[in-house]
């Protein structure tokens, strides 16, 4: 009653749980294109690079080659795409292209 007529309000409803949620996903993307701008690199290189400082990556090795498997940020929980936000927050802080 007290809005004057034609406000538009948005608001936004999310479940919480241990899973990662969409605010956080679309964050870490932002950020990473971000950094993918500022640095002119790929953005698969810059996604890359923040799931192996931010722990989501296992190296291997398979018959004398080096492998790697990297989680899919869609399957990470909320603490791991926490992780991978400050380890965003860190590169861009090395590349002098703070985020937020």
């Amino acid at each position: 009653d007290e809005l004057p007529e034609g406000t538009i309000v948005e608001f936004f409803v999310q479940v919480n749980s241990e899973d990662g949620n969409l605010s956080q996903l679309a964050r870490v993307h932002a950020m990473i294109r971000t950094l993918a701008f500022h640095t002119g690199m790929g953005f698969e290189e810059i996604k890359l690079l923040v799931k192996k400082k931010a722990g989501l990556c296992i190296e291997y090795k398979e018959e004398d080659t080096d492998k790697m498997v990297c989680k899919s940020f869609g399957d990470c929980s909320a603490i791991e795409l926490s992780l991978a936000i400050v380890a965003a927050m860190e590169l861009g802080e090395k590349v002098n292209c703070p985020l937020r």
